[in-house]
């Protein structure tokens, strides 16, 4: 028999033997919740809070059962005689019809809170609640027709399956598990249609919860978050069946076995596999995932522990914290990739039901990881266990029950601080990322950036992108998001000239896939430290990364993007930021973007303003391009450029700055030193506003610089050091380039730091076997990354080889023994240098002779 006629056609038998409630608890469970809230005094408050939010709508229930019912969503208009009215039906979700669906969410919130209580009671009052709600809410959805549409097709919101799977399916099951024992035992409920207490009628009931099993499992889509979002309804409405062989029947289509519209749980897990543990979406989006497939997975093993969820798929659990391992030191914010939101909501309500599940799989790894987040945050202040919150209508329905009835009364588990990896990843986003944290333990005072691109459901065409963070705020970012749907959503904050990235030909773009914006995924070549292992130098770190633009005609371009961060002292550093790219197309030309946070921008060129003019039209080939909503957009979107104004070609260094005036009292500004280039063009534009970036500014249009490169971009690439500074200096007081034979080898770097010069050679490459030599710098190195640090006295202060194979200044020499690339940071501020190494070293030096290093990290 097809699943839809099994749906449609089943009779059930009622030959229950499930005892209920059976969902979220068993009547095992009442007494044990009972001796917490008895034993536990702020379990005991909490209850009887969350007992007196009820309290209003009871007895207003109970003092005009008609008025009170009344105010649901009704067509009265619709009601054929003495037939139940249907509720109205919604295709928007704005001013009033969403003020009148919020009626009904708080109804059904309202009615499972009185389930618990009922569950925990025995009094009737909040049975007969409940159960009203659900009987007539139940009533107004049966007198609607069947649902129509074929795709997302709800029954309430007649287009939005997926909101309303959420907002209203997934309510009724639980109202009905707890109420059952009430409506057995001939409890009756208000008949808003005969003004009346009647019978429940058990059979409508079903109906409901067969309509939501069938809208879940026929009209979503699949390989994206939908299934997932949709199965807390999916679950709850088969579980609510009460025909033992049509429960067992229909369970598998959550747990194993596939729909052209329903992904189950077995294929969603088997994603994180596929991508390095992570479900595949932005952060917002996939912690929504990880969120409910842990809540749901709780659910299912205890109401049938023989599944053990949580040892089948621990990879959801690895995955629930990301955001945290993600976000940058100010703790606030995540990086922004995608449609995702920069702001980081710590998901605690989900950590405490991993910490639940964990306990009920005798999964101690999972007990620690969970123990110590939440531990750790109730520590900093940052999290209240059993506060009640604001009232949560919709998705998370199950937030504050839960709450009562799974959290243990204590946690077990370390507290720890904020310290994160110097290097994480996200592979299927591209993206590596570094951080380096100040030892003042100051945000304000640390480092962060990433590199990322990728193709993925809610991703963009970005390119190979960057962000910043300096001074506590995310200064050099990703512009953000708009209305989904909206021109300049599609057009703009989707495409490349949102991005800090390189646009080849004026053409670069996304094609085919999701929305139409497919573009190639970013590929680490090297970092160091590798991703989450120990730093070998606390002061450096470093990543190369390749990117392949050809997609449509016009880019063929390939890219190869180096980030390093470079602390100089507790309280000062800079970014080392190289982009190559070059086309296979003649007549090549390549735009490096850079947007930062502020009001102004300004370019000078030894010390002087760079002269610039008026340029309107420069960017604007994108504006009258085709586009068609969530499938063809106006690439590269930099026609939303505003006040454009561009240099002749110059090829001195340009140092550019940025000032943000409304962070601080003092001004926060990013410096950024340019190196110079033969056939290069300087532009500044005010772009749209950066709607994820700090409060001030989210309305204000973001200064942006843009440099364009005639010709490839490879041999003399985009150089760029930058320095965040709080107040109007800053830390760094020249930089210059290190060539060999007219190519860039890299920068020359003075600071005066503590009153003292510091001057450091950073040196960059684009392979592991390229060589530099300065015989006046007696410097020799082969390899892609290295820094070599002079103190105050031009004596060496540290050298730290990123990744190469030797490196020879002056009298010290560092040669790999294997002759593969290692990493060496030595420390030279006490009388003997100390040396970390990955790989074997030998190190020769006139004063200390030679002496080989073996690996003090693999």
């Amino acid at each position: 028999m097809s699943l839809v006629c099994f749906l449609c056609c089943y009779i059930s038998l009622f030959s229950q033997s499930v005892e209920r409630p059976s969902i979220w608890v068993k009547q095992a469970d009442k007494a044990i919740v009972l001796q917490r809230i008895e034993d536990h005094s702020e379990i005991k408050a909490y209850y009887k809070q969350f007992a007196e939010r009820v309290e209003k709508d009871l007895s207003a229930y109970q003092k005009d059962k008609k008025e009170y019912l009344y105010r649901l969503p009704w067509n009265l208009r619709q009601r054929q005689g003495t037939h139940f009215p249907p509720f109205q039906t919604f295709t928007d979700f704005d001013g009033r019809s969403r003020e009148q669906q919020i009626v009904l969410m708080h109804y059904l919130q309202t009615a499972i809170d009185c389930g618990v209580l009922y569950f925990l009671t025995d009094e009737k009052p909040y049975a007969e609640y409940a159960a009203s709600v659900l009987h007539n809410v139940t009533n107004g959805l049966l007198a609607l027709p069947s649902p129509q549409e074929k795709h997302n097709a709800g029954w309430l919101y007649t287009k939005d399956h997926l909101r309303e799977a959420r907002e209203i399916g997934a309510q009724l099951p639980i109202i009905y598990d707890f109420v059952h024992p009430y409506l057995k035992n001939k409890g009756n409920v208000y008949d808003l249609g005969q003004n009346a207490m009647v019978p429940f009628n058990f059979k409508d009931g079903q109906k409901v919860f067969r309509t939501y099993v069938k809208l879940a499992l026929e009209r979503g889509i699949i390989d994206c978050n939908w299934p997932v979002l949709e199965s807390p309804s999916l679950v709850g409405n088969i579980l609510a069946l009460d025909d033992d062989e049509e429960r067992n029947s229909l369970l598998p289509y959550f747990l194993t076995q596939n729909t052209k519209h329903q992904d189950a749980l077995a294929k969603v897990a088997a994603h994180y596999l596929d991508y390095d543990g992570d479900w595949p979406e932005s952060i917002n989006y996939a912690n929504g995932v990880n969120t409910f497939l842990t809540y749901l997975m709780t659910l299912l093993t205890k109401y049938d522990p023989s599944l053990h969820l949580g040892q089948k798929y621990p990879q959801i659990l690895e995955a629930l914290p990301k955001p945290y391992y993600l976000t940058y030191p100010n703790k606030t914010e995540t990086i922004l990739f995608g449609d995702g939101h920069r702001k980081y909501n710590p998901n605690y309500q989900a950590y405490e039901t991993a910490y639940y599940l964990a306990k009920l799989e005798s999964q101690e790894k999972y007990r620690k990881i969970y123990g110590s987040l939440i531990n750790s945050a109730i520590a900093r202040g940052d999290y209240i266990r059993f506060k009640l919150g604001f009232r949560n209508y919709g998705a998370r329905h199950y937030n504050e029950p839960t709450k009562l009835l799974w959290f243990e009364p204590s946690i077990d588990g370390s507290i720890k601080d904020y310290p994160l990896p110097v290097t994480d990843e996200l592979p299927f986003a591209g993206i590596v990322l570094q951080r380096n944290l100040s030892e003042t333990n100051k945000p304000a005072d640390a480092l962060m950036g990433f590199v990322g691109g990728g193709h993925y459901v809610h991703g963009h065409a970005t390119g190979m992108f960057l962000e910043l963070y300096g001074k506590g705020f995310v200064l050099g970012n990703k512009s953000g998001r708009s209305r989904y749907r909206s021109e300049i959503h599609e057009n703009y904050y989707r495409l490349f000239a949102s991005n800090n990235t390189v646009i080849v030909n004026g053409s670069s773009e996304g094609k085919g896939g999701w929305a139409g914006l497919q573009i190639n995924t970013v590929q680490k070549i090297v970092t160091e430290p590798k991703p989450k292992t120990e730093a070998i130098s606390p002061m450096n770190s470093f990543s190369m990364t390749r990117f392949v633009d050809d997609k449509g005609d016009n880019a063929e371009a390939i890219q190869e993007r180096t980030l390093g961060i470079v602390r100089t002292s507790p309280k000062t550093g800079y970014y080392i930021d190289v982009f190559r790219s070059k086309s296979s197309l003649p007549n090549q030309f390549h735009d490096y973007i850079y947007h930062n946070i502020g009001e102004s921008l300004s370019l000078t060129s030894h010390t002087r303003p760079l002269v610039l003019k008026p340029d309107n039209e420069r960017f604007s080939n994108s504006k009258n391009k085709p586009w068609t909503n969530n499938k063809k957009a106006r690439h590269p979107g930099w026609h939303y450029f505003k006040f454009i104004e561009t240099s002749n070609i110059h090829s001195e260094n340009v140092t550019a700055t940025f000032s943000a005036t409304k962070l601080d009292p003092k001004p926060i500004k990013m410096k950024a030193f340019v190196l110079g280039a033969n056939k290069r063009e300087y532009t500044k534009v005010m772009a749209p506003p950066s709607t994820e970036g700090p409060i001030p500014y989210r309305e204000s249009q973001t200064p942006t610089l843009v440099i364009r490169q005639i010709g490839e971009a490879w041999n003399n690439p985009f150089a760029v050091v930058y320095e965040p500074i709080k107040g109007n200096k800053g830390s760094i007081t020249s930089v210059h380039k290190l060539e060999q034979n007219g190519i860039f080898k890299g920068f020359e770097i003075c600071s005066k730091v503590n009153n003292k010069n510091l001057k450091q050679f950073v040196i960059i490459q684009d392979s592991s076997n390229s060589e530099f030599t300065d015989l006046d710098k007696e410097i020799s190195f082969i390899g892609r990354y290295a820094v070599i640090t002079l103190d105050n006295e031009n004596s060496l202060h540290s050298i730290y080889m990123g990744d190469g194979s030797s490196l020879k200044y002056k009298d010290t020499n560092i040669i790999s023994n294997t002759g593969e690339s290692t990493a060496v940071f030595i420390d030279y501020k006490q009388d003997i240098p100390k040396v970390k190494t990955t790989k074997s070293i030998t190190l020769k030096n006139d004063a200390f002779k030679t002496k080989i290093y073996k690996p003090t990290q693999e």
